[in-house]
């Protein structure tokens, strides 16, 4: 669809170094088509650092919580963990203006607190458990 076309479209530029998906929730998209994840790792493979940050107000990007943002692991995104949009663009920007970081250096860096931007990893909270099995399933009970 569109996305998608706009997505290629500032991929084929030459200067894009960093793209940064706002995706739903824990960093899901609206749908994972093969399509998409195509354009997605196509970027990841011209060196393109593709992150995922979250559209909400609270919360982080878990990309293997569900399945929509695990194929978008799978194709090379990383996760924006609880950085804002604003954030994550400015942090890319001093990494990748230092001349000294190599791209997986860069990728490896975005997750990494440098001023607070961002909660480290282990401190982060799962979202809450939604599903009836999921909340029978802690209270150490099972329903099939």
């Amino acid at each position: 669809g569109v996305i998608k076309q706009l997505i290629t479209a500032n991929v084929e530029r030459d200067p894009l170094k960093v793209l940064v998906l706002q995706l739903y929730g824990t960093g899901n998209a609206p749908s994972v088509k093969k399509s998409f994840l195509k354009v997605i790792g196509d970027a990841v493979d011209k060196g393109i650092i593709v992150v995922a940050n979250t559209q909400c107000y609270t919360g982080n990007v878990l990309l293997g919580h569900y399945a929509t943002g695990a194929a978008l692991a799978e194709a090379g995104v990383i996760s924006g963990n609880d950085m804002t949009v604003e954030a994550t663009t400015c942090k890319a920007a001093y990494l990748l203006g230092r001349g000294d970081l190599t791209t997986e250096e860069v990728s490896d860096l975005m997750g990494v607190s440098l001023r607070g931007e961002v909660t480290p990893s282990e401190a982060l909270s799962l979202p809450p458990l939604a599903g009836p099995y999921q909340r029978a399933s802690r209270k150490g009970k099972t329903y099939y």
